[in-house]
């Protein structure tokens, strides 16, 4: 695992619930299911098709890049609860 892609390392496909979103800021926080470290979450990152808001508790999947900053959430789109 770790296919470089632009400067950014890609880590996985996990799931996880909106820790923290700010609809003015444009960015937030993931909490993933396996309780690993938050990836940071960019308005533009949300899916195409999407509301370009979350909000908190929201249950998302995304993929995981480090990048020069940490992590990072991309490809963000809600999943429906069942």
């Amino acid at each position: 695992m770790g296919r470089p892609v632009g400067g950014y390392r890609f880590v996985g496909m996990p799931r996880g619930r909106v820790a923290w979103y700010s609809a003015n800021l444009g960015h937030g926080f993931i909490i993933p299911e396996d309780r690993g470290p938050k990836p940071f979450v960019r308005r533009e990152e949300i899916k195409a098709g999407e509301e370009e808001t979350l909000e908190n508790n929201d249950r998302v999947s995304y993929e995981v890049f480090e990048g020069p900053e940490g992590l990072e959430a991309k490809g963000v789109s809600r999943v429906s609860e069942q």
